[in-house]
């Protein structure tokens, strides 16, 4: 379509890309397709929805009932879409990919690097690395969800090491340092980068001694009396399907359960997995991950090894308001901040400023947008599943939930 379009001052409904992971809910419980509505959806697994303008799958923007590229319309009209400081601030791009994931099984063990590593890996590897962007990243829960982060501390892995002697056996005792308290020069980030940095390299020569020890600790716990533990559980459903060190590297990380609306933020170089659980997901627009284990796509231990943080915790875990319409999730990034509205019908949000861009996504329920073009009064509805963009020349509009509506908001804190 040209692009000699002019930008008028209102939301603009979003058409976005399904990706289909293969560890994505599949069939009728399937989470994206019920969102969206999708009466018939193919038998494959629906595993995120993206929202944004990232090169690799950009959504396309309805104007004047045509469609037109995210990417080719900011490209176009910067500042008329980003806001005149989102545009300044980053180069005329929408700094901030939203997305919906709903995991059946477990996501690879992982992290992302920062900025500065991104772009040295995307210079050396431009395939497995596609940009030269940092991925700081929120997950909001959609209901229960499940996933590993962070290191356990130094006295919980000696506890690993002991209550998993086919693990202290695979890395070697001569390769194991001294994990009790050994006096002030050892720091517990020193010992997670040697005992972690053991067990990672340890596979690079020892796969088939990994199988032999994967093995023995299966068999040990099928004959254990009484319940599994949940990382137990956990390694003996993943052992079926992967054989790589994601199986022994997993109880290196804390298991964090978040509920309906409860968030976590997961900074450059925090190692991950999303177990299981659907969220709501933003992060920079990018997508750099370097894996480890539990995935048949690349794997790149020395990088992963490079660009950790070796510090034991879980994170924060952000709660959402009970009570108010309202709950935004502060989190340490310039790219983008997420904001969960929660309405009863009837209720309005009250008028809000915009300073630039911004995304929407109705999760449950339909809510009527409200803004006003000079002295006319303008309204669109839009319903569990629709998203939409706000431009940035859109500056102020009122929310009314014509019934129960959940929605999610991105914008960008400028």
């Amino acid at each position: 379509m040209s692009f000699t379009i002019k930008i008028d001052v209102r939301p603009y409904t979003l058409i976005n890309q399904i990706q289909h992971y293969a560890w994505g809910t599949r069939g009728k419980d399937a989470f994206i397709p019920k969102l969206l509505g999708l009466k018939d959806a193919e038998d494959k697994p629906y595993a995120e929805l993206w929202m944004g303008a990232h090169p690799k799958a950009p959504s396309e923007v309805v104007v004047n009932n045509s469609t037109v590229s995210l990417r080719d319309l900011i490209s176009r009209h910067p500042r008329e879409i980003l806001g005149e400081k989102v545009a300044e601030k980053f180069s005329g791009e929408l700094p901030f990919l939203f997305k919906v994931l709903s995991a059946a099984e477990p996501l690879s063990i992982q992290a992302h690097p920062n900025k500065e590593q991104a772009r040295y890996l995307h210079e050396k590897d431009p395939i497995n690395y596609p940009d030269t962007n940092h991925k700081p990243e929120i997950a909001v829960a959609l209901g229960p969800f499940t996933a590993l982060v962070g290191f356990k501390t130094v006295e919980q892995i000696a506890s690993v090491m002991k209550k998993y002697p086919e693990i202290a056996t695979y890395i070697g005792s001569d390769r194991i340092p001294v994990i009790q308290d050994s006096g002030e020069a050892t720091k517990p980030a020193d010992i997670l980068k040697k005992l972690f940095s053991a067990l990672i390299e340890r596979s690079l020569t020892g796969h088939e001694e990994l199988l032999v020890q994967v093995e023995r600790l299966k068999k040990r716990l099928l004959e254990k009396k009484g319940d599994l533990a949940e990382e137990e559980r956990l390694f003996m459903e993943l052992s079926e399907k992967y054989d790589d060190i994601g199986l022994f590297a997993l109880f290196f990380l804390n298991l964090v359960h978040l509920e309906n609306g409860e968030g976590i933020f997961l900074d450059a170089g925090i190692p991950h997995a999303y177990v299981r659980g659907n969220i709501i997901e933003c992060m920079a627009n990018s997508d750099n991950v370097v894996r480890v284990g539990l995935t048949p796509k690349h794997k790149d231990a020395e990088t992963l090894l490079n660009i950790l943080k070796y510090e034991p915790g879980k994170g924060t875990v952000l709660a959402a308001d009970p009570a108010g319409q309202k709950t935004t999730y502060n989190v340490p990034a310039d790219e983008f901040r997420v904001t969960r509205y929660t309405l009863s019908a009837g209720e309005t949000i009250g008028e809000e400023s915009s300073r630039g861009v911004e995304i929407w996504l109705i999760v449950s329920g339909t809510m009527e947008f409200l803004w006003k073009t000079g002295d006319s009064s303008q309204n669109l509805t839009f319903r569990k599943g629709d998203s939409f963009l706000v431009p940035g020349v859109l500056e102020a509009y009122q929310v009314k939930a014509s019934e129960p509506a959940e929605a999610f908001k991105v914008d960008v804190p400028v």
